[in-house]
């Protein structure tokens, strides 16, 4: 059993490790993303780990991780998570982040924690205020949850070149581990929380025939990546992070739709 956790803690370390690589493409705008964020939003984030680069080459995306905005929904929850929230980030806990990480589980961050970050928002569109209360109170509910280890270590088996895994390791890439910790994956325990009030992230259009053709399937949270998110006809994408660009009109500098 000491082996084994020390191989996970020694594994987590290797694929959260920050590359030196990593390319800023605009500035983000702290005070305007603070000022713009409601709670459901989802922001996307291009990663800088190992992991982030696995991520990103396997779902052929600019995305590696996800996080939902819940503003200060934390401290209005109470609790010793609100307590240690507030000790730790002080003002900034007014403006948090719902996060999974591979490391530490489901936490807290604040929005500052990401500034340095190539960032993307995508909002919830029709979604009744009722339902957005109770997809934040979902994901409340699953603070200081952890990663299952089985899925640290179906993750680390993607570090091998493809043809060296046994044919029955050679699954579809990041569908990982068992139905609990894929749901703990970021991205799929977002979906879940959308999921449960009906508003499904990525619904699938089957092709059937007569009464069936073109009919909606949502697709399992499971399967959901973060760039579900940005493809998702569900969401809107909003440039609310963008820093205004020296000479524009006052105008000019709202947030804008992609």
């Amino acid at each position: 059993m000491f082996l084994h956790d020390a191989l996970t803690r020694a594994l987590v370390r290797y694929l959260t490790a920050e590359l030196p690589t990593y390319q800023r493409r605009v500035p983000n705008d702290l005070d305007h993303l603070r000022a713009e964020l409601r709670p459901g939003d989802v922001v996307l984030v291009e990663g800088m780990s190992r992991i982030s680069r696995m991520i990103m080459m396997l779902t052929q995306s600019s995305w590696s991780h996800a996080g939902m905005y819940i503003g200060d929904a934390l401290l209005r929850w109470g609790g010793p998570h609100a307590d240690e929230a507030l000790e730790r980030f002080g003002p900034e806990a007014f403006h948090l982040l719902l996060e999974s990480d591979m490391a530490d589980g489901v936490q807290a961050k604040p929005v500052a924690w990401y500034g340095d970050y190539n960032l993307r928002v995508c909002r919830p569109t029709g979604l009744a205020t009722e339902d957005l209360e109770q997809v934040v109170a979902e994901m409340l509910r699953h603070l200081g949850l952890r990663y299952d280890q089985r899925n640290i270590f179906d993750l680390g088996r993607y570090l091998t070149p493809f043809n060296l895994l046994p044919a029955r390791w050679r699954r579809r890439p990041l569908y990982l581990g068992s139905s609990t910790s894929r749901e703990v994956i970021c991205s799929a325990l977002i979906a879940r929380a959308f999921y449960q009030v009906g508003f499904p992230v990525h619904p699938l259009v089957s092709q059937g025939e007569g009464e069936r053709a073109r009919s909606v399937i949502a697709r399992h949270p499971s399967y959901i990546m973060p760039r579900d998110f940005d493809l998702s006809a569900n969401f809107e994408v909003l440039k609310i992070n963008l820093a205004p660009t020296r000479g524009r009109a006052s105008e000019d500098a709202r947030p804008l739709k992609a």
